[in-house]
């Protein structure tokens, strides 16, 4: 049955990706990054994602921008090994094998979790968790330190070089070592890795985009993540608390009718990974709570913290079904409960990146096959908002090798569109010119050569007079551009361009920099 379960959650999320394509972050890996040490070692917003990289450098060699499938097959693939794992950990837990179907099956059908299913990109976390999961059914026997030890090290290292949620999974293998075997085995398993981490850190990542909130928002990220799970679980208002009582009750009767012993025995494993729930929150929060507690309810945490925790529900459910058979069948029904919501959450989500999605395959694979790509600098940047690192050179190269393929032709408001974003080279600098407040839109004439100045985010429109006007293209502070002032060279006009606001920055608002506008 759960076979079932997983070929035909494989083939629904691959139904649903055949929408998706590249966004945001992904450009770095594709066009910031190479296969050299500094590449591979520098943080990516306080990450260590070398092995993310060479994935898809892998791919981008093999498929290029030809189909987004195969990257994203990459995630879909990860994220169902990873029910596999958690299945596993709760068949050593003794857990029966219907519940462990069924809350394997549970994480399999996770909607709420499709950004790490569905975003390619998100192979850094679910990376990370299979690694880790391996390093603890690696960890998991009797014994002296054997080969599965040194394997389970390695599968370790390869986790930490996905990004931070292994440092999450070190806690856990070490909380398992500790409870299963022995504090020797606890500490060869979690200080080297933790040594190794700590170097990478200290040197590459140390204060680097953390938004570390106050005591008060620490503690309410780390309730508002811990709800929003049960919630998520639950998808139907109220049955997400009822798992919760289920857990606590249905963990105090495994305990008890393990003698208590039990911890260091069949229930080490899912004990571990339930403190490595409450681990992963608080170090989340400690990294991101700045931003507000809202954000612990972002699909990529819930998808961690889902996995940490079911293992543990599944023992929990398993033993009140044992002490009450009709308990254990209400306890189950609030799993099953929840599957048809979270399978709507997966449509939901592929639904809304689509437009997203379509604009961005259009820009890119249009804009280096525009008349004018060829007559302005190799080192412009397409889409410096959203995608920093990308350059139209490296689009160009991407076509001459046929990795970059042909799309549908641009409609005269897309021409216009990639002729704007061909005509302004933006440059992460001050201008050193004069900046007045931009708190309303602004019409100005640019020749070739002109330089001016914009601080926080503008919107800009190309208006030509027979043709109509381009979409609003975003320049200045972006969602992965943090810089604040930025200078833009004309390299193609003359044009006419209508500037306006695009918010505020925190309590910064735009300003227009040595243009006067009419």
């Amino acid at each position: 049955m759960f076979v079932l379960v997983e070929v035909a959650a494989f083939v629904f999320y691959l139904v649903l990706a055949r929408t998706q394509w590249f966004f945001a972050d992904e450009w770095e890996f594709l066009s910031g990054r190479g296969v050299n040490p500094s590449d591979l070692l520098r943080s990516h917003y306080g990450h260590w994602v070398a092995v993310p990289i060479l994935v898809y450098r892998l791919l981008w060699e093999v498929v290029g921008l030809r189909s987004y499938l195969p990257y994203v097959g990459v995630a879909i693939a990860l994220h169902l090994l990873a029910a596999v794992l958690l299945w596993v950990v709760m068949r050593r837990a003794e857990v029966s094998p219907w519940i462990a179907t069924l809350a394997a099956s549970t994480f399999v059908l996770f909607g709420a979790g499709a950004q790490d299913i569905l975003w390619a990109f998100q192979i850094t976390f679910t990376g990370a968790l299979v690694f880790g999961l391996v390093h603890l059914l690696l960890v998991d026997h009797d014994g002296p330190v054997d080969r599965r030890d040194w394997l389970g090290l390695v599968a370790g290292a390869l986790g930490l070089m996905c990004s931070g949620v292994a440092v999450t999974m070190v806690i856990v293998v070490g909380v398992a070592a500790l409870l299963r075997r022995s504090w020797r085995v606890a500490v060869l398993h979690a200080v080297p890795l933790g040594v190794v981490y700590g170097v990478w850190w200290l040197r590459y990542s140390q204060g680097v985009h953390s938004f570390v909130g106050s005591a008060r928002q620490i503690f309410d990220w780390c309730l508002t993540g811990g709800a929003a799970v049960f919630g998520a679980l639950g998808s139907v208002w109220g049955v997400g608390w009822v798992l919760a009582a289920m857990l606590v009750v249905g963990c105090v009767v495994a305990v008890r009718e393990s003698g208590g012993g039990g911890a260091h025995g069949r229930l080490a494993l899912p004990s571990a990974l339930l403190i490595g729930a409450a681990a992963f929150l608080l170090i989340a929060a400690f990294d991101r709570s700045g931003i507000g507690a809202s954000a612990a309810k972002l699909s990529r945490y819930l998808h961690i913290v889902a996995a940490l925790v079911l293992p543990s529900i599944a023992v929990a459910i398993d033993a009140l079904a044992r002490r009450w058979r009709l308990l254990g069948v209400v306890a189950m029904a609030t799993l099953l409960v929840g599957i048809p919501g979270n399978v709507a959450q997966a449509n939901d989500f592929a639904r809304r990146q689509r437009p997203v999605d379509d604009a961005t395959r259009q820009i890119m694979l249009s804009i280096a096959r525009a008349p004018l790509a060829r007559e302005v600098p190799p080192g412009l940047r397409p889409d410096p908002s959203r995608a920093p690192t990308l350059t139209l050179g490296w689009l160009l190269e991407g076509v001459a090798s046929g990795r970059v393929p042909k799309t549908r032709p641009s409609t005269p408001t897309e021409a216009l569109t990639n002729r704007l974003r061909l005509s302004l080279v933006e440059l992460d600098q001050p201008s050193g010119l004069a900046c007045r407040p931009l708190d309303a839109p602004v019409e100005v004439r640019l020749n070739r050569g002109d330089r001016f100045g914009i601080v926080g985010k503008t919107l800009m429109i190309l208006v030509a007079d027979r043709t109509g006007r381009s979409a609003p293209v975003p320049f200045g502070v972006g969602l992965l551009n943090p810089s604040l002032a930025h200078t833009l060279e004309v390299v193609a006009g003359p044009l006419t361009v209508r500037i306006g606001p695009g918010g505020r920055t925190g309590r910064l608002g735009p300003a227009l920099c040595g243009l006067t506008g009419r």
